[in-house]
């Protein structure tokens, strides 16, 4: 996910967004006694109301015997009366149950005491206005849209759910939608038609159904409903690739997608397939910049715009689709593995495209925000289990910092090992849930080496080494002395550290790296000839702020 909404207007301003939503952001943990294998979603939608009518069918199995209950997450009426859900009934295996909908809370009765993995299945039928999660109203062109935005967990706003991310399922959105509508979900379209006429031989309705097969989490389940163009490129490509776009913006939203299936191959070359059965690229009224919908990823409608690119968006939602989707974080504070290696792997490609100068740029970029929020947030870390504001995590740390990390690993291990990580990290875990341990319990076994104290320092710690150093030459022993100091306020970083030195510019200049591990050191190097210059970090691989002079 992107959450740059200034993107609308300027591509370089990160974390500008808006949320106003309560219970939603807090890390509300899913019932654990039940494991959601696959949801039907029949949702009808209106013109004349923003109200929908819903009949969720959700297989289940019990984790353990014994239950006489299970709960999922449903948002009810607000204080206003006017939006929320009201819940009709609820079956189980097609009998009526008994429920109770409270402090958005749906708990729903069991007829009989449950056996470990047995397999039930619900039907809930309920009506309302969403009071979020799906958004309905008026494009940037006035015309009625409708788009599920359901990150973090506010699919619960419209849709009855295990509303977590370590609950992964199979799921199909059945929309009747008025027919002037077409209609994008996850998936593949299994059945778009009109359904009878009216009793003036109108056809006022259609149902549209689109369906997955691969289990993925309730924060990227979704449709969007609006008028579209609609690309389909090429016929005879591996991943079908679509491009939906506001009729008015079709000439330059199909340009703008035009990497789409440079940036997939890419991807699959140096991490594996491509997980879903589509890639559908869709303007939408999402609050995010973009937003990583398994298949179906919807970008803010202010992004389709001449200028200027959006080939960054676009790489790092497609990236979402093997690491936030296919590879699922077990935990909210593991969100680092989504947004850390979907940033990263932007980075990879624009390197991979235009070249390693494009990576260093971006790399310093990062730092420099990584900077600006250490300041205005000094005890944050990128893996944090305390924060309870789960937009709060949509920060520096999740996204810049967790990039950093992953190119200091590339570093540490070297790049056939690292990409041998990332490689055996989504062919263990694809459709799955892992966690931070687990990636780096493969990440050591993978290389080899004891990473724990890497991955500790840089996942664990709010901060960065902060170097301070001088450098003198000296022609009589031909050498240069460093001296460097660790000047943060916390314990001294072990690190790699290259120096390198530059001669005059007939000679080539040479790379030393030294292990910093004390809060002050000196170095000698022995050098060739006179030194016009000593440097730190030239190849931007250490997440540092240094100054060096000459002494």
């Amino acid at each position: 996910m992107s959450v740059n909404l200034k993107i609308l207007f300027k591509l370089t301003v990160p974390f500008s967004f808006y949320f106003s939503y309560g219970f939603s952001q807090s890390q509300v943990l899913p019932d654990p006694s039940i494991d959601i294998q696959h949801y039907s979603f029949q949702i009808t939608i209106h013109d004349y109301t923003n109200a929908i009518e819903g009949e969720t069918d959700i297989l289940v199995k019990f984790t353990e015997g014994g239950q006489s209950s299970a709960t999922l997450k449903l948002v009810g009426k607000d204080s206003s009366g006017q939006h929320g859900m009201v819940v009709d009934n609820v079956l189980y295996n097609d009998n009526d149950i008994e429920f109770q909908h409270l402090d958005h809370l749906l708990k729903l009765k069991l007829p009989n005491l449950t056996t470990a993995n047995q397999l039930g299945s619900f039907k809930i039928r309920y009506h309302g206005i969403p009071e979020d999660g799906l958004i309905i109203g008026e494009n940037k062109y006035g015309d009625r849209t409708f788009f599920g935005d359901n990150w973090p967990n506010r699919a619960r706003y419209w849709l009855p759910t295990n509303d977590h991310p370590s609950d992964k399922a199979t799921c199909e959105f059945i929309i009747t939608s008025p027919s002037h509508y077409e209609v994008i979900a996850n998936g593949t379209k299994r059945e778009e038609s009109f359904l009878p006429p009216n009793a003036g031989g109108k056809y006022l309705y259609k149902k549209t159904h689109w369906a997955t097969r691969k289990p993925i989490p309730t924060k990227v389940m979704v449709f969007g409903a609006a008028r579209f163009a609609i690309q389909y490129l090429p016929a005879d490509a591996p991943i079908e690739i679509q491009n939906w776009l506001y009729p008015e913006d079709r000439d330059i939203g199909f340009l703008q997608f035009t990497p789409t299936a440079d940036i997939i191959s890419y991807y699959e070359n140096i991490l594996g397939p491509y997980p879903y059965e589509k890639l559908a690229n869709i303007q939408s009224k999402t609050q995010y910049g973009g937003m990583e919908n398994a298949s179906a990823i919807f970008y803010n409608e202010r992004a389709i715009t001449n200028q200027p690119s959006i080939e960054s968006l676009i790489a790092h939602e497609i990236a979402h689709q093997w690491f936030g989707n296919a590879v699922t974080e077990k935990q909210w504070s593991d969100v680092w593995l989504s947004e850390g290696f979907s940033t990263y792997l932007t980075h990879l490609y624009f390197e991979h495209t235009y070249g390693k100068d494009s990576l260093e740029a971006r790399l310093q970029t990062d730092k420099n925000r990584i900077f600006a929020y250490h300041l205005k947030s000094p005890t944050s870390t990128v893996v944090d289990k305390n924060e309870t504001n789960l937009f709060q995590l949509l920060n520096a740390n999740s996204y810049q910092k967790g990039a950093w990390v992953l190119h200091m690993l590339r570093n540490e291990v070297g790049d056939n090992i690292f990409f041998s990580i990332l490689q055996k990290y989504y062919d263990k875990y694809h459709h799955q849930n892992a966690s931070t341990e687990d990636f780096i319990s493969l990440a050591s076994s993978i290389s080899g080496q004891n990473l724990t104290s890497f991955f500790e320092q840089w996942l664990s710690r709010p901060d960065y080494p902060m170097i301070k150093g001088t450098w003198k030459y000296s022609g009589m022993g031909k050498k240069v002395t460093l001296d460097i100091a660790q000047t943060q306020d916390g314990d001294p970083f072990k690190v790699p550290l290259q120096i390198k030195i530059l001669y005059n510019k007939n000679s080539k200049p040479e790379i030393h790296t030294f292990n910093l591990h004390d809060r002050k050191q000196t170095f000698s190097i022995k050098v060739k000839e006179s030194v016009q210059n000593v440097l730190i970090d030239p190849n931007t691989w250490l997440l540092q702020d240094s100054n060096l002079t000459e002494k």
